[in-house]
């Protein structure tokens, strides 16, 4: 064990106790991976349920109780089907969202439905204008009766102020009672719209994609800090047999 004695030297000290933590700390980082792809696995599960199941009237889902208007919050992706006229005058533009790597907006739309619920339907992205300060010009929505297809998505509530500041016509947020302060407005959840009859989009909307249904990166992830734990090890191996080599050479000299 003499040979081994260079253990003890204060570089050799500090090089494995650098190791040492780095072992449980690479696989804090591949638990925490392996954790988030079961999250993933199990919310992919509860969307592919939802977007299999046929679509339902949101008048069946729709709760009216001490002066709100919500849903159910495990409807989340739920195709849904609704009929109502456009409230052109509340249409509000959602700011800073990106498709495909291009920024943009939501064209947020009220939609009043036939029994005077009103639900925040965002038609789809437009792209942006020049300025910050500007809003991209959008073409109307048909008039009369429209019959609107979409998925149902849920609100998470502000923990910020909004923002007061914005131009004009421009939130940061889908925040329902925020575009339209109604007893009658659906707070909890918005629909996006996937189709409708007339057609309420134009070339300048571009329909939101359906939610990745996928496990991401995480296990490649996980996989990869437990290489990071191994080749420590091996590492480390290396370093001391190279120095035992070294010692060897420097007593046969």
């Amino acid at each position: 064990m003499s040979a081994f004695k260079f253990l003890l030297a204060p570089r050799w000290i500090a090089i494995t106790l650098v190791c040492i933590f780095m072992l449980p700390a690479f696989q804090a980082l591949s638990n925490w991976q392996w954790h988030r792809l079961q999250d993933r696995q199990a919310a992919n599960v509860l969307i592919q349920e939802q977007i299999d199941k046929e679509p339902v009237a949101i008048d069946e889902l729709i709760v009216t109780a001490d002066g709100a208007t919500t849903v159910p919050n495990d409807f989340q992706w739920r195709t849904i089907e609704m009929t109502g006229v456009w409230q052109t005058e509340n249409q509000v533009l959602v700011r800073k969202k990106s498709l495909e790597s291009d920024l943009g907006l939501w064209v947020v739309t009220p939609l009043e439905l036939i029994d005077g619920t009103i639900v925040m339907v965002n038609r789809g992205w437009t792209a942006a204008a020049n300025s910050a300060v500007d809003s991209p010009v959008v073409a109307d929505v048909p008039s009369g009766t429209i019959e609107v297809l979409g998925r149902l998505r849920e609100i998470t509530p502000r923990t910020k102020p909004a923002p007061t500041d914005l131009p004009d016509g421009q939130v940061d947020r889908i925040i329902p009672l925020e575009i339209v302060d109604s007893p009658e407005t659906l707070s909890n959840a918005y629909v996006e719209m996937t189709a409708s009859r007339p057609e309420s989009k134009t070339s300048d909307i571009r329909t939101l994609p359906a939610p990745e249904v996928t496990e991401g990166a995480h296990r490649s992830y996980a996989i990869q800090w437990l290489f990071f734990e191994i080749m420590t090890v091996i590492g480390w191996i290396i370093l001391v047999r190279n120095e035992l080599k070294e010692q060897r050479k420097v007593s046969l000299s």
